[in-house]
């Protein structure tokens, strides 16, 4: 929804920012986040909630990441990157084009962003690493 969203800002009739939004998630979601974070976890190599376990298995050796930095970029990522950056072009676009389809766009990413955000908790509440966990939303709410 964001990389639609954020189509219309083109650069010589290229949508770069939504391009970049998609491979910045990618890399960092995909790859960069796992190694830090996940191999860290006691689910490397295992089943968890999100999948994230196995993958980082397949990717990468067990304590081979920095968990403090995954921390931060996974706050960095989900909190300004997934979360902010795409509520705040979606609503200057809706605020600029007064485009109802654009409103629409807007409003369901802010649905969309308060479901993910309630659906991680619950993930998170039964989390075995849910109390050392740099990103879980267990001990914050």
């Amino acid at each position: 929804i964001a990389f639609i969203g954020m189509y219309p800002l083109k650069l010589f009739g290229i949508p770069i920012v939504s391009i970049i939004f998609a491979i910045y998630l990618v890399v960092m979601l995909g790859i960069v986040i796992r190694k830090h974070l996940c191999t860290h976890c006691y689910y490397y190599g295992k089943n968890c909630h999100l999948a994230w376990g196995k993958l980082s298995s397949y990717l990468f050796k067990q304590h081979s990441g920095n968990y403090e930095l995954g921390g931060k970029l996974a706050f960095f990522t989900w909190g300004v990157v997934v979360t902010l950056m795409p509520i705040l072009i979606i609503g200057i676009e809706v605020l600029m084009t007064k485009s109802v389809k654009y409103l629409i766009i807007f409003i369901v990413y802010l649905i969309m962003s308060g479901l993910n955000f309630f659906i991680q908790k619950k993930a998170c509440d039964r989390c075995k690493m849910r109390f050392i966990c740099p990103g879980s939303l267990s001990k914050s709410f």
